[in-house]
This record gives structure tokens, C-alpha cells and sequence, in this order.
């Protein structure tokens, strides 16, 4: 976006907000499930009713960062080895808790968050929350662009800050302001903002004690991110398979087959990847006119019949059906907030 000022022109941040307010009320936690699916996967507690939810996501981008702002009512929230394995997101996400009730898990800790407190998570790993009506503030940064600050980049998930802490009062203070200035930033001044908001993020984490026995597991981090890079970037490409991947990350076979175990191995890990870009194309309005085995030809699936079953066993719901899910909920989001949903796409290739 941009504007002309007195004959010069301005490029102004990208800005998306995201509501459920025009979505149907039996809608609407179907649509915010399927959003936040970029990232976790979302269900409501025990008892709630879905036609009482509401959700809404403003962000703005900063280049190598997101900045946002949640409001939603309760449900819980579980980013899970598949949900890695699908969306391939390894980035970090600083969160400043502003209202409401929430206890975030990985493993066998928990944090329990009060108003104004701050919590840090690492979408590498394993973990998930459970919260009530509750409204936050977030920094979504890159990995590759935080990690090299950090002492121990691999053991900061659930790393928190309490509201009374001097170092946490700044951060609040640093993202009140430039969330209050973005809309006068232009692209160039945002990425002066971006280097001093990493640092003072990273001088926050070097601060807070961590865990010397997680760190040594950062060998192995970089290799599977980088893995992972690799085949995202060759996900239409025949040629990719366990044999390509050694070379380009350049690791023994066994190695890359203890990287991906936690994710089923290194092909089914490949596989899942496939069947999700799969999915994605099947709703993209530009390939209605395609049939579903011609877009999966495209991924490496050679095999109608196998790919659906793989599908419906992934998905819970067949090839030919993700149409008729699109009339129903997917489309009416689009139409009523397209624009609201490019954070999405923020979230998945923030680099």
C-alpha cells in the first residue's frame, strides 16, 4: 500500500484485521479453527458452545516480524508434532498476556499467565495452551533473524517475564510504541525498527536462565530447519526424497533419519508436506477448473486412488469434498474478509 505526499510517495506497512463478526454464528469457530490451522490446532473446551465464539487477529508486518493483536473467548490451542509437520513454521513469538486467564504447556511444564505478563514460545517444538476469554499482543519473528542473539536459541519456549519485571515493563512499552506508530512508519523506517526490537527481545531472553541440557540439542535444530527449508522450497520437485536431502543438508542417512523421527520419518514427513500444499491448491480459487488428481500430479502423487485415501486420513475428508468445505465455510470467509486472512500467508513465509 501506498500514498502521495506532497509529491512524494509512501509505502505504507501492510495491515490485515481479521474478524468473525460477519461470519455466521454457527460458522465461526469452524472459520477461526481453519485460520489459526497456519499454526496450532484449535478446540473449544469441554461444554462451550460455538455459537457463542468470537475471535479477531490485527496484525501489521515489519518485513522479518508480525505484529499483532488477539481477542478471542475460550478454547484451547495444541501445537502438536503433526501440526509441525504440516505447516514446516519453526519461528519464535513473543507474547505480552493483556487480559483474561490463560496456562501455557510443554511437555511436563506449564506457565501460568497473569495480566501483563510475557511468555516466549518456540514454534519448533511441542506444546499448547488453555485459555479463557483472554486478549494479547504478540511479536512473530523469524527464527533465522532472532536466533544468532540468543544464547541458547533452542531453550527459550515457555521462557516468561512478569509484569512487575523492569526488562518486561520495557518490552510493553517498546511494542505500545511502534504498534502505536505504525501507521506512520513507511517500509524503510520499519526496518530500522525491526534491528533494536530484535535486541531488546534478545537482551530479555539472555537474562532469563536456561536449560544447558535443551541447548545441546541445537546441532540438530539447525539441521532439521534447514531440512525443512529445503523441502519446502521442492515440494513439486520429483526428485525429492530422502537421497536429495542427505547431500543438500549434507548428513548421513541414519542422521537424517533420527532428525525426523519425531515426525514419522523423513518420507512420510515429506508426504504430509505434499498432501497439505495439496490441499492449499485444491482452495485456491485460481485451480477450480482443474481436477483434484490433475493439482495432486502436481505434488508427486502418481496414484488417484492412494492419494485419497492418504487424504481422507490426513484431512478427514476427501479430495472432491474440499470444494464443497470451501462453499460452506471457506469461501464465505473470503468473501467477507479476504483481506483479514493474509496474515496467514504472513505467518508462513516470514523470513
Amino acid at each position: 500500500m501506498s500514498e502521495v505526499i506532497q509529491g512524494e510517495t509512501i509505502s505504507r506497512l501492510p495491515r490485515n484485521s481479521f474478524s468473525l463478526e460477519s461470519i455466521r454464528q454457527k460458522d465461526r469457530f469452524a472459520v477461526w479453527r481453519e485460520s489459526l490451522a497456519c499454526l496450532c490446532e484449535a478446540e473449544l473446551h469441554s461444554g462451550d458452545d460455538q455459537l457463542d465464539f468470537f475471535g479477531e487477529v490485527k496484525s501489521v508486518l515489519f518485513g522479518s516480524i508480525m505484529l499483532s493483536q488477539v481477542t478471542a473467548q475460550a478454547h484451547i490451542a495444541n501445537r502438536t508434532n503433526a501440526a509441525m509437520a504440516k505447516d514446516g513454521v519453526d519461528h519464535y513469538l513473543l507474547m505480552v498476556h493483556d487480559e483474561g486467564e490463560a496456562e501455557f504447556y510443554a511437555g511436563d511444564r506449564s506457565v501460568t499467565l497473569g495480566k501483563g505478563d510475557t511468555i516466549f514460545l518456540d514454534f519448533s517444538q511441542e506444546g499448547g495452551s488453555f485459555s479463557r476469554s483472554y486478549s494479547n499482543r504478540s511479536i512473530l519473528i523469524a527464527r533465522e533473524q532472532l536466533a544468532p542473539l540468543l544464547q541458547g536459541p533452542d531453550d527459550c519456549n515457555l521462557k516468561t517475564l512478569p509484569a512487575a519485571h523492569p526488562l518486561n515493563q520495557i518490552l510493553r512499552e517498546h511494542i505500545s510504541s511502534i504498534s502505536a506508530q505504525s501507521n506512520k512508519l513507511d517500509m524503510q523506517q520499519a526496518q530500522q525498527v525491526v534491528p533494536a526490537t530484535m535486541g531488546l527481545i534478545a537482551a530479555c531472553l539472555n537474562g532469563v536462565p536456561h536449560d544447558s541440557e535443551a541447548g545441546r540439542d541445537g546441532v540438530n535444530l539447525a539441521l532439521m530447519t534447514r531440512a525443512r527449508r529445503i523441502i519446502e522450497a521442492n515440494l513439486t520437485n520429483p526428485s525429492l526424497s530422502p537421497d536429495l536431502l542427505t547431500g543438500a543438508v549434507n548428513v548421513s542417512r541414519s542422521k537424517l533419519y533420527e532428525l525426523f523421527l519425531p515426525y514419522g520419518g523423513v518420507s512420510k514427513y515429506i508426504r504430509d508436506r505434499r498432501m497439505k500444499a495439496v490441499l492449499r491448491a485444491l482452495m485456491d480459487p485460481r485451480n477450480t477448473h482443474r481436477a483434484t488428481y490433475q493439482v495432486a500430479l502436481d505434488f508427486g502423487f502418481t496414484n488417484e486412488s492412494s492419494f485419497s485415501r492418504m487424504f481422507k486420513h490426513n484431512f478427514g475428508f476427501s479430495p472432491r469434498d474440499v470444494r464443497a468445505r470451501l462453499d460452506d465455510i471457506a469461501t464465505a470467509a473470503r468473501a467477507q474478509s479476504q483481506q483479514g486472512r493474509l496474515y496467514e500467508d504472513w505467518i508462513l513465509n516470514l523470513s
